[in-house]
């Protein structure tokens, strides 16, 4: 039997790329043939929202294949998708409505929200042909000016329309999609400020200039359509189309009504220059779809956002003075202490589980880390974790992170015993397709990871569709040197997750 040398191997193999874009991350099929032998095999993978098809037609020692595979799931964890680029915005004062304004430092999406990342969202959310999401319309599935197009269950950009941005959205349709990354629609001071430059103002009459045909498509310009994000001269900030292409949505903190009034700034393609100011205040009801009209989403400040020196100064302390170790499993609910800003960031100071879904009766997994904020639970019997739908079975009494949304984190102080290439894995559930990613002593480890859906639409007990238990074996493939480093766990989108282990396994 011939055996093929890795080089050889390499020099024998052709591939070729076709990209389906299917949402926020572009899905893409490898095709691979390698053309010597006569035995054929086919096989398929799929690694987070992608597919690998190999088709083999070789004769190879196990060495060979098995490089071969990591080299293939090694480029693939690291195929970047379309994550939303953010904008970092340090606070300061302004004059609104002729007073001195203090704003706080936030984050901003430095394109407004196109069609492939809206699409991301309903299918995510489950949305479905008409459009509604929990009995309110989100987008207009009339208009033949949506962007968008529902084909085999699923919702895609129409063609040639991925990165233009989503229109005939209202603004429930909008706060949605904010809600679900973990951020909020802009409050028109956030909104003016940011188009201003923040600290960086120039006094410029639109988003980042005087002469608007330099950063904005308007009436003008246009040719009577919008136009992909991200065409024209930024801002100071280098924030894109803050002035122009399509009005955005800004966050109405008193809305109680669908008469209410929603404010939208910036300007169109429709529009005149007029609009286009910064200072130009227009708007509509919440209710109100245009194929002008769009947003864009900001992130509240937290202490990993906010502070460059976090972790340098980094005090947080091992849960149980025990430093998790690796190669092997990084147990969730053993984040480390410190609380609220240092060890975790949590939407509430609330422990949901223990203490609450589980009553405080003095037993160690129903009062576990009670008082602190991170939500803990433990997985049960009684046909709960243990259900018919699992994916894998989980073991019972098993502590866990859980009711993890967009925007938290969990810190870990981690001893990485040997330097090397690492795989990671994740037993966990999802009621809905999310995503996360993972920081290494405050340095992207890896980019938003899809994690897949655990929801069944068999299932007729509505709240267990968070208790239905995968596990992921080669979710990421990364290089870890040895020593101790602070591991970050960011949920990035959709959340309503529950994070049981984070699995790192040495490859030989």
């Amino acid at each position: 039997m011939k055996k093929l040398s890795v080089l050889g191997l390499f020099l024998v193999i052709t591939f070729s790329i076709s990209t389906k874009t299917e949402a926020l991350f572009p899905e893409k099929v490898l095709i691979i043939s390698v053309k010597t032998g006569c035995e054929k095999n086919n096989v398929w993978l799929r690694v987070r929202n992608y597919f690998i098809i190999l088709k083999m037609n070789l004769y190879a020692n196990k060495k060979t294949l098995f490089f071969l595979l990591v080299m293939l799931l090694f480029w693939h964890s690291n195929l970047n998708a379309l994550p939303l680029q953010k904008v970092w915005v340090n606070g300061g004062t302004m004059i609104y409505n002729k007073k001195q304004v203090s704003i706080a430092s936030f984050e901003i999406t430095k394109y407004e929200i196109t069609n492939v990342q809206y699409a991301f969202f309903l299918n995510g959310a489950a949305v479905k042909a008409d459009g509604v999401f929990k009995n309110i319309s989100l987008i207009n599935v009339a208009s033949k000016d949506l962007q968008l197009e529902f084909i085999n269950g699923k919702w895609h950009p129409k063609m040639g329309y991925d990165n233009y941005p989503m229109v005939m959205v209202n603004y429930y349709g909008a706060a949605q999609f904010c809600k679900w990354v973990g951020g909020e629609l802009p409050s028109e001071k956030e909104w003016i400020y940011a188009s201003k430059g923040g600290i960086k103002n120039k006094d410029f009459i639109y988003a980042g200039a005087n002469e608007l045909e330099k950063v904005g498509w308007y009436k003008g310009n246009s040719g009577n359509h919008s136009h992909q994000v991200g065409k024209k001269k930024p801002n100071a900030l280098g924030i894109y189309d803050m002035s122009g292409n399509v009005w955005e949505w800004c966050r109405n903190d008193t809305l109680k009504t669908a008469d209410d009034f929603c404010v939208h700034m910036g300007g169109s393609w429709f529009a005149g220059e007029q609009p286009s100011q910064i200072a130009a205040h227009y708007g509509n009801t919440p209710v109100h779809f245009s194929n002008s009209v769009g947003f864009r989403v900001v992130f509240s400040a937290t202490a990993l956002t906010s502070d460059k020196d976090f972790f340098k100064n980094y005090s947080g302390k091992p849960w149980n003075n025990q430093v998790q170790q690796i190669p092997g499993k990084v147990q969730c609910e053993w984040y480390d202490l410190g609380g609220q800003g240092i060890a975790y960031h949590d939407s509430d100071n609330i422990n949901s589980g223990s203490g609450n879904l589980n009553p405080a009766d003095g037993t160690f997994l129903n009062e576990f880390r009670m008082k602190e904020g991170v939500d803990i639970s433990y997985t049960k019997s009684r046909d709960i974790d243990n259900n018919p739908y699992n994916l894998v079975e989980p073991i019972l009494g098993e502590l866990y992170a859980g009711w993890m949304i967009p925007g938290e984190w969990i810190n870990y102080i981690i001893e990485v015993n040997k330097t090397g290439t690492y795989t990671l894995g994740l037993m966990y559930t999802a009621s809905g397709e999310g995503g996360i990613s993972l920081l290494l002593d405050g340095k992207e480890l890896v980019t938003e990871l899809v994690i897949p859906s655990t929801r069944n639409e068999k299932e007729t007990i509505a709240w267990r569709q968070w208790h239905h238990w995968n596990r992921l074996d080669s979710l990421a493939v990364f290089t870890l040197k040895k020593g101790k480093h602070i591991l970050t766990l960011k949920t990035v989108f959709n959340g309503n997750m529950n994070y049981d282990y984070l699995d790192f396994k040495l490859i030989e």
